[in-house]
């Protein structure tokens, strides 16, 4: 009898496919797509603009979410994730819950991250009212709240199919045995994330000198892999050094 896991895997070729045929385009993962290209659309532009005093008089200002904390740079983040998790056939077609859904936690943070950027804004158009000047909330951000709302709709119309999934015999879920090793390398790889990544700020900001929101984000970024990796191969180190030590 062929191993279930072994049938889950087996390809078979379809012919000629279309340019189109990775996707899963229902009604309401396209609304997904569409708000996440609104979202990624809304996240490069600015957020406020206005006037303020400048060296030569008033001068055109504006506020992007790509400044500050950083939210436009997470709301990309959060919006490639969430159209990649929907609309792509091997994550939208998953067998494991966890994975369908996954966009909706996504989608959460993204509404989280457009309210906080949405106060940042405000804030910003405040400090240039007090010098003297004046501004308004840009389409970027109201670009980026349809996108949200949207993906969030989306989200939800797919929700009752992920949340009734029933696991049937052979899914990976049954036939993947998770053991304490397992358990104790990926914990490990996690708590490296935040050292390591805040050593590759700190690292970052004695290469580059000023503090730029994308030295951060790089920073972050590889210092967190690298953290993780170190603290998985830490982990994988002392397990085998513990079970050699008692094998003598």
């Amino acid at each position: 009898m062929q191993d279930p896991i072994h049938e889950w895997m087996r390809w078979q070729p379809t012919g000629r496919r279309g340019r189109l045929s990775g996707l899963v385009l229902t009604p309401a993962r396209v609304v997904v797509g569409v708000g996440a290209a609104l979202g990624l659309l809304g996240g490069l532009m600015p957020w406020a603009e206005g006037v303020a005093p400048g060296l030569r008089g008033f001068e055109p200002v504006f506020f992007s979410g790509l400044g500050g904390a950083g939210d436009g740079l997470l709301i990309l983040i959060l919006s490639g994730a969430v159209a990649f998790l929907t609309l792509h056939r091997t994550p939208a077609l998953s067998r494991v819950r966890t994975v369908r859904l996954a966009p909706a936690v996504l989608v959460a943070l993204a509404a989280i991250t457009c309210a906080n950027g949405y106060r940042a804004t405000l804030l910003e158009i405040a400090v240039w009212e007090r010098r003297g000047g004046t501004g308004g909330i840009a389409p970027g951000l109201w670009l980026l709240a349809v996108g949200v709302v949207a993906m969030a709709a989306g989200t939800i119309w797919l929700l009752p199919p992920a949340i009734r999934w029933q696991s049937q015999a052979g899914d990976p879920t049954d036939v993947v045995t998770i053991r304490g090793r397992d358990v104790a390398v990926v914990a490990a790889g996690l708590a490296g994330i935040v050292p390591g990544g805040a050593l590759g700020i700190a690292i970052g900001l004695e290469l580059t000198g000023p503090m730029i929101i994308g030295t951060l984000a790089f920073g972050a970024l590889i210092g967190g892999m690298l953290g993780a990796y170190a603290g998985n191969w830490a982990m994988r180190w002392a397990l085998d050094a513990l079970v050699a030590r008692r094998g003598r």
